[in-house]
């Protein structure tokens, strides 16, 4: 008998195929386990190579050993012929074609052979926008820490100079939005976005994500990454290196340096940092006094944390321009905080931000306040917060091209911030190009109608234009709104 048709009558044949089916069917249930699960990722590689180093095993118990009704018997002890009469033999080898016939069909299906990205390949991306990330803990009072990872991966990516990465407050607007990811991007202007999942169980953290083409809705890549919650600046480090590598951008040494500088931080500092700047930014004032007060605790349980001073230094600013608190009662926590936030890390452009905002609106020295500006955006040209503020500090100086030149970078960056398309409405109005604010402004009030400033501003170019009958109608509007 030849060496094949042995291996046929030990069934070595068949066991491969059920192995290898059977092997399939495990990956599967374990990459769906992973990522619904705080595993860690090598788990599902370990798997693998288990799975792998069986597979020899499996064939060579093939050929010693068959199962007999009497059990599992020796070849040489079964006298030579297998037991299994012609009719299971055709079962069992039906059963395997089959599997095997549906393992190769999932396979075809989800496989774009093609081999076309629907447009932009991976290397021509340059544009993207990172979505508001699904919170897979079921516990809405986490939305603040899910909301940080997005706005920490836009930070990170947004250090790679090639790349233009939309801003957060544009990014969530699509939370929840029933459209494609070709209509997002299509309205966004980006060639590619990213979409994930955060799961936090304990002091574990996984984030999932993945990589789609604009275009073709197709996914270019995915994969979970997992970290201790000390070690998160390491994983969004791994993240940004890795969406890096797959759209094939060619990162500078410096911008090498920047991404993989992490360190270690305190888990409870850090969600009190996470917690305060997201209560900070809904503008409420009990979700602002509550934000300062969880900065406030950061600050005082780790006075080095550099982040947490500047954005408690912002927020006090903020909370005194809106009227929740009195400008001569944060003059000087907001001023101590800034400064020490610049003292503790100057490469931090929020830092020289918020250090701006006491210059500009505490000190009124509109040259120093510029300096630091443009300091910020020397180190982040990113930064929404650093061109709004030289937009606002250029626009009340007079200086009207330069102000509506930051913003629109501002607007490039975060197209469907009413904040930013309010401010350049602003400009429009101090250089009394009246028409032209109103039309800014409109474009604004069609993002929210709810903000009742828009409709202050409408208003008071209305009284400028001498159309004072609607003026008035437009402020009346606004009233109930400001309530």
């Amino acid at each position: 008998m030849s060496f094949f048709a042995e291996l046929q009558r030990r069934s070595v044949y068949r066991v491969a195929a059920l192995y290898v089916v059977v092997s399939w069917l495990i990956l599967q249930v374990v990459d769906v386990t992973l990522s619904l699960l705080p595993i860690p990722q090598w788990a599902g590689q370990l798997v693998f190579v288990l799975l792998a180093i069986g597979f020899p095993i499996a064939l060579i118990l093939a050929w010693a050993f068959e199962l007999t009704p009497e059990g599992l018997k020796r070849d040489r002890d079964s006298g030579g012929e297998r037991a299994a009469p012609p009719g299971k033999r055709s079962k069992l080898d039906f059963v395997i074609l089959g599997l095997l016939v549906v393992a190769l069909g999932y396979f075809a299906w989800q496989h774009d052979w093609s081999g076309d990205a629907g447009g932009v390949a991976p290397g021509e991306i340059r544009s993207i926008a990172v979505l508001p990330f699904e919170n897979l803990m079921n516990d809405p009072d986490q939305a603040f820490f899910v909301a940080g990872m997005q706005v920490a991966l836009i930070t990170e990516l947004s250090k790679i100079v090639a790349l233009r990465v939309i801003s957060r407050t544009t990014a969530m607007r699509y939370r929840g939005a029933d459209k494609s990811v070709p209509e997002i991007a299509q309205e966004l202007g980006v060639e590619a976005v990213v979409e994930g999942s955060v799961l936090k169980a304990g002091d574990v953290v996984r984030i999932t994500v993945q990589l789609i083409a604009a275009e073709s809705d197709q996914n270019l890549w995915a994969e979970n990454f997992d970290r201790q919650l000390s070690d998160i600046l390491v994983l969004y480090s791994e993240v940004t290196s890795e969406i890096a590598s797959q759209i094939r951008v060619t990162l500078t040494d410096a911008e090498k340096a920047d991404i993989a500088a992490t360190s270690q931080v305190d888990p409870e500092v850090y969600e009190l940092y996470l917690r305060g700047r997201y209560l900070c930014e809904n503008w409420s004032p009990e979700e602002m006094a509550q934000g300062t007060q969880l900065l406030q605790q950061a600050v005082s349980l780790d006075p080095s944390n550099a982040a947490a001073h500047a954005q408690l230094a912002v927020c006090l600013q903020y909370a005194a321009f809106f009227g929740y608190e009195r400008p001569l009662e944060v003059f000087d926590r907001s001023r101590a905080a800034a400064v020490m936030a610049v003292d503790l890390d100057e490469n931090l452009a929020d830092a020289h931000v918020a250090l701006a905002g006491v210059i500009y609106y505490l000190d009124f020295d509109p040259h120093g306040a510029l300096a630091a500006l443009e300091r910020a955006l020397a180190l982040d040209p990113t930064s929404i917060k650093a061109l709004l503020h030289l937009s606002w500090l250029l626009g009340e100086s007079g200086r009207f091209d330069e102000a509506l030149k930051y913003n629109r970078q501002a607007i490039e960056l975060d197209p469907l911030s009413t904040v930013v398309n309010h401010a350049m409405g602003q400009v429009y109005y101090l250089a009394r190009d009246y028409d032209s604010a109103i039309v800014q402004y409109e474009k604004a009030l069609a993002l929210d109608r709810s903000d009742p400033s828009l409709h202050f501003s409408i208003g008071w170019v209305r009284e400028q234009q001498g159309r004072f009958g609607e003026a008035i109608s437009t402020v009346l509007k606004a009233l109930p709104l400001a309530e």
